[in-house]
């Protein structure tokens, strides 16, 4: 079973080595690496220029000439994935030796979508904490509005990416396209299923999108979703 690690990037060059370096390190060798460049203006593409050179066919670069978002640049590189099973990292985060693998075991046995605990760090790649991975609770989930999944430790089919792209708009800008897409699975009668293992360690930067958004429209917009899935549920 192949599996792709889809990695957009914008203006990330301090943390992308590590992450394309984390994935071609997986105990499981069946593995592509689609980086998307959302057109940084950073020095991204000369560590890509330098990637391009190594001839490595593992490593798929698609360098986009505007920048359009985090949402369809995912979405980009999730078309391009030849992978059966594509794998979520974002470029400033890093995945376990054994993710691929135990995605694989996990997939084999007919999961469609796998999430699993990670690491919180810092921007030195210190640990701070560990997230938990815990059974998805759909209840818990809208009376928080969190789901509790590290984003940067879910996996997909090829399948699922096709049928729930990640949606733009303020989706993308706020930072929650990935709630939305995973709400949108949910609810289609796909069942969220996690592993206990460690699988990524999820960097906390001052400068993310988590870190700077206006957390009232984030609160807007995760209830209007659920106010809308309550008057269908009618």
């Amino acid at each position: 079973m192949k599996i792709s690690f889809v990695i957009p990037t914008f203006n990330c060059a301090a943390w992308l080595h590590p992450a394309v370096d984390s994935c071609l390190k997986q105990s499981h060798k069946d593995i592509e690496i689609v980086i998307v460049d959302d057109a940084s203006t950073d020095s991204t593409k000369k560590y890509l220029t330098f990637l391009d050179s190594q001839n490595d066919k593992r490593i798929k670069i698609i360098s986009l000439s505007k920048n359009v978002g985090r949402s369809e640049a995912r979405n980009i590189g999730n078309r391009e994935a030849s992978g059966d099973v594509i794998c979520v990292l974002d470029a400033d985060d890093l995945c376990y030796p054994k993710r691929a693998e135990l995605t694989v075991k996990a997939f084999e046995k007919g999961v469609k979508f796998l999430y699993g605990s990670a690491i919180m760090m810092n921007a030195l790649g210190e640990p701070i904490r560990e997230l938990t991975a815990d059974v998805f609770d759909k209840e818990k989930a809208e009376n928080t509005l969190q789901n509790y999944i590290v984003h940067s430790t879910v996996a997909y089919t090829k399948e699922i990416s096709t049928s729930f792209p990640y949606k733009s708009g303020d989706f993308s800008r706020l930072g929650i396209d990935d709630w939305m897409q995973q709400t949108e699975i949910f609810n289609s009668g796909v069942k969220l299923d996690f592993v206990p293992n460690v699988l990524s360690a999820y960097r906390v930067l001052g400068t993310s999108i988590t870190s700077t958004r206006n957390i009232d429209d984030v609160v807007k917009l995760k209830k209007s979703v659920i106010s809308k899935e309550e008057i269908q549920a009618v």
